[in-house]
C-alpha cells in the first residue's frame, strides 16, 4: 500500500500543507488507497512535504509524486482532457501554485504575529518546549522567510502581496464560473492543486485580506465546501 508522509491533521482541514492536501485529493478523487504517516519535512527525501513510499520507491514533489500514480495506476482524472484543456490547466496550477501559494505562505509566515502563532503551535506543538521554540525561530528566520524573498513575493509591500493575492482569486473565481469543477462537470487533477490552496487559505484560521476577499467569492466557497463534503466527509462530520 501507497504510503504518504505528510503533517499531521490540524484545523479541521484535511492538512495545514497546500501540497499535501493536492497529494491526499488526488489519491482519493482516483480511489486509490493508501495510508498517512505524519511526520515532518526533513524527514522528506528533498525536505519537503510531502512524499510518498510506493513499491520501495520513495518519491517526493506533488506534481512528481502525481506522474507516477497516473504512470503506475492508470490516469482516470485527466485522460478525457484534450491538449487545450491539457494546457489551460496547467496554466491554472501555476497561477495557484507558483504565485497564490506564497501569498499565503507570507500571510502565515511574515505577515502578523497573530498569524505566525497560530501556524507555530500546528506545525512545532508536538516538538519539547525548548526543542519547539528554537526549531520554530529557526526555520521561520533561516528558511521560510529566505524562499519568500528568494521566490520575489517578499519583495513587495504587504498593500502590493495583497493587492497580487486578491488578482489571483478573482481569475479563479472567473475561471470556475457556474462550473462544478475547474474543468467542467467532473474532477480532474487540476481540482486537487486548487482544493488544495483554496481551503488553506478560505477556510484556515489564518486571517488576511486576501482570505477576507476569497470569502466574497461564493462560487470559491461552496468550492471547497463541496469538495470537503465529498472526499473529506469524516472532517466534515467531526467538524
Amino acid at each position: 500500500m501507497i504510503k504518504l508522509y505528510q503533517f499531521a491533521r490540524t484545523w479541521g482541514l484535511p492538512n495545514l500543507g497546500q501540497f499535501n492536501v493536492k497529494v491526499e485529493t488526488y489519491l482519493r478523487m482516483a480511489g486509490i488507497t493508501y495510508e498517512i504517516v505524519e511526520t515532518l519535512p526533513l524527514k522528506g527525501p528533498k525536505g519537503k512535504l510531502p512524499f510518498i513510499e510506493d513499491k520501495g520507491r520513495k518519491i517526493a514533489d506533488s506534481e512528481f509524486i502525481i506522474d507516477y500514480l497516473k504512470e503506475t495506476y492508470g490516469d482516470s482524472l485527466d485522460s478525457s482532457l484534450n491538449s487545450e484543456q491539457q494546457a489551460s490547466a496547467l496554466a491554472i496550477r501555476r497561477l495557484l501554485e507558483e504565485h497564490l501559494y506564497w501569498v499565503g505562505m507570507y500571510s502565515r509566515w511574515s505577515d502578523s504575529d497573530g498569524n505566525w502563532q497560530i501556524n507555530k503551535k500546528a506545525i512545532f506543538s508536538g516538538m519539547p518546549p525548548v526543542i519547539r521554540d528554537i526549531a520554530a525561530f529557526v526555520y521561520r528566520r533561516c528558511i521560510i522567510s529566505r524562499q519568500i524573498h528568494g521566490h520575489g513575493m517578499g519583495r513587495h509591500t504587504r498593500d502590493e502581496i495583497i493587492q497580487l493575492g486578491n488578482k489571483d482569486i478573482d481569475a479563479l473565481s472567473d475561471l470556475l464560473g457556474d462550473k462544478s469543477f475547474f474543468m467542467g462537470d467532473s474532477p480532474t487533477s487540476i481540482d486537487a492543486s486548487a482544493f488544495g490552496m483554496l481551503v488553506n487559505i478560505i477556510c484556515c484560521p489564518i486571517e488576511s485580506p486576501v482570505k477576507d476577499h476569497g470569502l466574497t467569492k461564493t462560487n470559491l466557497v461552496n468550492y471547497c465546501n463541496r469538495l470537503m463534503k465529498q472526499y473529506y466527509p469524516e472532517l466534515v462530520v467531526k467538524n
